[in-house]
């Protein structure tokens, strides 16, 4: 299971924030986006088995990125036996 960063934007009365956060946890707090997603990458990466979420202000994912190993196929990778596989 991947650890899970989030780059994420919250108004409050004094500030437009973005928050880089590990699973609730909020690890720091940027008034320029393009910091945020840097320092949650760097985290990610340091991590080396991660997901970063970026979101945007409306809070819809603008993107997911994974670090680290990727997960290995689920089978052999052959088609299944069926009949229905063409080669050509």
């Amino acid at each position: 299971m991947r650890t899970p960063y989030t780059v994420v934007f919250r108004f409050s009365p004094d500030s437009l924030t973005w928050l880089v956060s590990r699973r609730r946890t909020v690890l720091s707090r940027h008034c320029r986006k393009r910091d945020a997603v840097r320092e949650a990458a760097r985290l990610a990466r340091a991590c080396g088995h991660a997901e970063l979420t970026v979101e945007r202000m409306d809070g819809t994912v603008e993107w997911i990125r994974r670090y680290g190993p990727q997960e290995p196929p689920k089978g052999d990778g052959r088609a299944p036996g069926d009949g229905d596989s063409v080669t050509l």
